[in-house]
C-alpha cells in the first residue's frame, strides 16, 4: 500500500566518514521543483507496487544548482540487501547527462526516481540513487525505496546496522543486467554503494596526498579532490530541494571538508539525501550545506564524479541511517574552531588561519592539517628549521565545568619544520578527546603563537659525567646515602655548530629513600620523550593506562617538558615512581638518553 510521509521527531549525537553519488539529468518536459514537492511532501511508491518495465523520471545537478532530468526504467528488485528484511529496486538511467558523463556518477547518490502510479497516473516518490556495479561506469543504478527513507523522519524507526558491502544478483536479474550492460552476466560484479565525492580544501598537494593515502589504508568510499574553503559564519539558510546538490560537511573555514550528494526530498522542515549512510553511526551531528556544481568529471576506468564547491548554511544533519541521511533545516550546528597565528621570522609573513570542526572526532585530524598547511602557507616553502608553538586548549568536563590546558613547546627538523611542529598538539587534542573516566568535550583549539625560523638548531646527548668531588668523571653507578645529592654534567653535542655545550644537574636523594634504583637523563626531544602514549592501545607498549581522573590526565600532559629541556630523573624501586627531578633548559632541541645505575647506601 502506498503510504505518505509523515512528520518525524530531531535527535544528536555524534558521527563520521562519507557518503555517495549517482545519476543526472538534462532538461526534459518537466518542472524540476513541482515534480518534486512544490508544497509538502510527495506520495510515495513501495516496491510492492513497482514491476519490471516501469518508466518514469529522475533529477539530479551536473552543472550549478538546478536540478535536470534523466529516464529511468525499472530492470527487477534486490531482496536482502543492504541488510536483511531492505530492498533495492534495479533500473537503467539514460539520457544527455548521462552519456556525457559516462554513466552514473559519484555525487548523485540520493538523486530522486519518480514514477506514475498506473491506476490513478499520479507522479509518486520511487527511491534515490545510491548504488552501482562493481564491473566499472555504466548507466545501471541500485535505487533506495522511498518507503525505507520515509522512516528517516522517524529516528526510533531505523537502527544503525552494519551492512553489506557488496552482494551478487540473482542469476535471473544478472542475466538482465548484463544484457542492458552489453557485457557477459561473469562481468557483472556485485553491486555496491556508490563513493562520495569528498570535498577538501586547504590542504595542498601534500595535505591531499595524506588523505588519499589514510582513504587507500581504510578502504574508505570516498573519492577526494581539492575544492573551495566555506565560512562557518553563513548565516544565510539555503533553501534545497528535491534533486538538488546536498554537502555534508564534517569541518568548515581554511580546512572545509564534506562528502557531496543529493537531496532526494524535503518535508516538514527536513531534508532527507544520499539514499544511504554518511557514517551509519546513527544520530549524529554535520553540517548540511548547499553545493554548487563545477562539473562532472570524466572517468572510463572507475567512475565519473562530481565536483563542487561548498556553499551556504542550510542546518545540521541529525541522522545518518542505512537509508539515507536527514537534516534539519534552518540553524547550523555549533563548531569548534581552531586558531592559529603562524609567523615566519626570516621573511616578516604572518597568517591568522581559522577552521572549524562540526564533528568533534574529526578535531585531531583537522588540528593536524589546518596547523600543518597554514605553516607551509606562510613559510613558502618546504625545508628545515626550528619553531616555537604555543597553544591552550579548552573545553567542558562533567556538569559543563571549564578546563583550560596550556603548553609551549620548540620544535626543530633538518628535512621539514612545517610537519615536525603539529604533532604534539594533535596528540594532546586526541588524547583529551579519548578520555573516557569523564564526559569530556573540547570548545576550542588555539594555537596563539606559530613562530618558525629557517635556521636549524638542535643538539644530542653525548654522554652524562658525575662530580666524584675534584671533576666530572664517566660512571656506571651512583652511591649515596638517603639526604645526599649527585652533581652531574650533560655532555651536548651540536648538530648545528662546533662548539659543545655543558649542562650541569643536580640530583638530591631524597632523606626517606629507602630503595636502590637508576637515574635516568633526557633531551626533551628524545624520540622517547614523555608525551604519553596509553592514548594508542589502552595500556601500549610503554606500559601506561589511562589516569583515573581528567585531573589526573592534565596534570600529566602539563607535566611533559619542553623539547629544549634536558631533564634527569632518579628514580627508585619501580621505574614509574620518580622520586627527584632536575631539569635545565638550552636555546635549542635535545635529543638522546643516558641511564646510570644509583645504589642506595644505608648504615
Amino acid at each position: 500500500m502506498r503510504r505518505s510521509f509523515t512528520k518525524g521527531s530531531v535527535a544528536t549525537l555524534l558521527a563520521v566518514t562519507l557518503a555517495v553519488a549517482v545519476a543526472a539529468a538534462t532538461p526534459a518536459g518537466r518542472t524540476p521543483a513541482a515534480a518534486a514537492q512544490a508544497s509538502g511532501c510527495p506520495a510515495i511508491m513501495t516496491t510492492d507496487e513497482v514491476s519490471v518495465g516501469m518508466t518514469g523520471t529522475g533529477l539530479s545537478v551536473v552543472q550549478g544548482r538546478d536540478p535536470v532530468s534523466f529516464d529511468a526504467e525499472v530492470l527487477g528488485i534486490l531482496t536482502g540487501f543492504p541488510l536483511p528484511g531492505r530492498k533495492v529496486v534495479i533500473a537503467e538511467l539514460s539520457g544527455p547527462p548521462l552519456n556525457q558523463a559516462g554513466g552514473v556518477w559519484f555525487g548523485a547518490s540520493g538523486s530522486p526516481v519518480y514514477m506514475d502510479d498506473p491506476v490513478t497516473g499520479e507522479e509518486e516518490l520511487l527511491g534515490a540513487v545510491a548504488f552501482g556495479f562493481s564491473f566499472g561506469p555504466s548507466n545501471l543504478a541500485g535505487l533506495t525505496p522511498a518507503e525505507d527513507m520515509d522512516d528517516l523522519l522517524d529516528p526510533g524507526a531505523s537502527t544503525a546496522l552494519t551492512g553489506a558491502e557488496k552482494v551478487a544478483l540473482p542469476r535471473a536479474l544478472r542475466a538482465q543486467v548484463a544484457a542492458r550492460a552489453g557485457v557477459a552476466p561473469a562481468q557483472i560484479g556485485s553491486l555496491v554503494r556508490l563513493k562520495t565525492p569528498l570535498s577538501v580544501s586547504g590542504l595542498g598537494v601534500r595535505g591531499m596526498r595524506q588523505l588519499q593515502r589514510a582513504i587507500d589504508r581504510q578502504d574508505l568510499p570516498f573519492v577526494p579532490y581539492a575544492g573551495g574553503a566555506a565560512s562557518a559564519s553563513s548565516a544565510a539558510a539555503a533553501d534545497l530541494e528535491a534533486g538538488g546538490n546536498f554537502a555534508a560537511a564534517l569541518s568548515l573555514g581554511d580546512v572545509t571538508a564534506a562528502g557531496i550528494g543529493t537531496t532526494t526530498f524535503v518535508c516538514f522542515g527536513q531534508a532527507v539525501a544520499f539514499g544511504h549512510p554518511f557514517a551509519f553511526t546513527g544520530k549524529t551531528t554535520l553540517a548540511a550545506r548547499a553545493a554548487d556544481a563545477i562539473t562532472i568529471a570524466r572517468d572510463p576506468v572507475f567512475s565519473p564524479f562530481k565536483l563542487a564547491n561548498v556553499a551556504e548554511n542550510a542546518g545540521t544533519v541529525k541522522e545518518d541511517r542505512i537509508a539515507g541521511i536527514r537534516a534539519n533545516l534552518g540553524e547550523g550546528p555549533a563548531t569548534i574552531p581552531v586558531q592559529t597565528l603562524v609567523t615566519d621570522l626570516d621573511r616578516g609573513n604572518m597568517r591568522d588561519g581559522q577552521s572549524d570542526v562540526v564533528l568533534e572526532e574529526f578535531l585531531p585530524f583537522l588540528v593536524f592539517e589546518h596547523t600543518f598547511t597554514n605553516i607551509d602557507a606562510t613559510i613558502d616553502r618546504i625545508g628545515p628549521g626550528n619553531s616555537e608553538v604555543h597553544w591552550t586548549i579548552e573545553g567542558t568536563r562533567a556538569g559543563g565545568a571549564p578546563w583550560a590546558l596550556t603548553h609551549t613547546n620548540h620544535y626543530a627538523s633538518p628535512f621539514d619544520i612545517s610537519f615536525e611542529s603539529v604533532f604534539e598538539v594533535s596528540d594532546f587534542v586526541s588524547i583529551l578527546s579519548s578520555f573516557t573516566a569523564e564526559p569530556i568535550h573540547i570548545t576550542s583549539v588555539d594555537l596563539t603563537k606559530v613562530d618558525v625560523e629557517e635556521a636549524f638548531e638542535a643538539y644530542r646527548l653525548s654522554k652524562v659525567l658525575v662530580w666524584n668531588g675534584r671533576d666530572f668523571v664517566k660512571k656506571d653507578v651512583v652511591r649515596r646515602r638517603p639526604g645526599g645529592s649527585v652533581l652531574m654534567r650533560a655532555v651536548l653535542r651540536p648538530e648545528h655548530e662546533a662548539s659543545p655545550v655543558n649542562l650541569d644537574l643536580l640530583l638530591r636523594v631524597p632523606a626517606n629513600a629507602r630503595r636502590s634504583g637508576f637515574i635516568e637523563v633526557r633531551g626533551g626531544g628524545s624520540l622517547f620523550g614523555e608525551t604519553p602514549c596509553f592514548f594508542e592501545d589502552g595500556e601500549g607498549e610503554c606500559g601506561e593506562s589511562e589516569p583515573a581522573t581528567f585531573d589526573a590526565l592534565l596534570s600529566k600532559l602539563s607535566g611533559v617538558p619542553r623539547n629544549d629541556q634536558v631533564t634527569a630523573r632518579l628514580q627508585l624501586g619501580e621505574p614509574a615512581r620518580t622520586r627527584a627531578k632536575a631539569v635545565e633548559q638550552v636555546d635549542a632541541i635535545v635529543q638522546g638518553e643516558r641511564m646510570i645505575g644509583f645504589r642506595l647506601i644505608r648504615g
